[in-house]
């Protein structure tokens, strides 16, 4: 829009201006070339949009109107419609659910600002006895398994004694 005559164009193209108004802009548009290429471009877009626009039942307004005004149920004895009444809760009930949101998130916050708990060392675990080797020879200067006895199966079972 130009700077001439600003919002007052479009109003003027919708008919929307009082005579004294309407009166300011023809004597304007008279002289302004470009305010006339706007209001024509203007009144182009427009015509085009009502053209363009969905086809619209002419009775769409009336009948949008006419739902609207329909009764609401209600029931004997309700002081105000169902959708807008809240559930009555003792202020006992009320406080104890605050309190326990309170400590859920107290917990929660804690819980979450502690962080992970630590990681415990881990012993490492030698599968072939190494250590244990090394560690028994140095400390009773011995070395195990450093002689196997085998003991054949048929001994082993009429060395114990009969029953």
């Amino acid at each position: 829009m130009t700077a001439h005559l600003g919002a007052a164009l479009n109003a003027f193209v919708d008919g929307e201006l009082d005579e004294s108004r309407e009166n300011e802009v023809l004597s304007h548009l008279a002289w302004c070339s470009t305010c006339r290429s706007e209001v024509e471009a203007l009144r182009g877009f427009k015509a085009a949009l009502r053209q363009t626009g969905p086809c619209l039942p002419n009775d769409l307004s009336a009948r949008l109107m006419a739902v609207s005004t329909f009764p609401t149920a209600s029931f004997p004895g309700d002081a105000a419609p169902r959708a807008h009444r809240r559930p009555h809760l003792s202020p006992r009930v009320r406080r104890t659910a605050v309190s326990g949101a309170f400590v859920v998130l107290g917990i929660g916050g804690a819980i979450s600002l502690a962080g992970p708990p630590p990681r415990q060392p881990v012993a490492p675990v030698d599968p072939t006895n190494a250590g244990f080797v090394v560690d028994h020879s140095t400390t009773s200067y011995e070395v195990p398994f450093n002689t196997v006895d085998v003991v054949p199966a048929s001994t082993q079972r009429s060395a114990s004694p009969a029953p």
